[in-house]
């Protein structure tokens, strides 16, 4: 199977902002830490938009299901929608072609 990748947008009340943060913060934490098949996994703010983004990538579908099945993750679903000014956004899919350049 192919890699999939992953990008969740969440809209954090300007309230919540700093719990937000502390949770996907603590969720990268915990991926990075639990997750072999998560091939990647990070999070950044874009201010003019208060917005976080959340970039995924799995080894494959199951790695997918595992990650949704965490305590870590289940957290994260259950407090965001109380947290966001908007449902969270997500998209999913595969490389066009080739995977593209990374140099980490």
């Amino acid at each position: 199977m192919s890699e999939i990748n992953v990008v969740a947008v969440l809209h954090p009340k300007p309230e919540k902002f700093k719990e937000v943060t502390a949770l996907v913060t603590e969720v990268v934490k915990k991926v990075q830490e639990n997750e072999p098949d998560t091939l990647l996994y990070y999070a950044f703010h874009v201010p003019e938009a208060n917005e976080i983004v959340i970039v995924e990538r799995y080894k494959n579908p199951e790695a997918v299901r595992l990650h949704v099945k965490t305590p870590y993750f289940q957290d994260l679903a259950a407090k965001i929608p109380g947290w966001s000014s908007q449902p969270w956004e997500l998209r999913a899919g595969a490389f066009l072609g080739t995977r593209g350049v990374s140099r980490l």
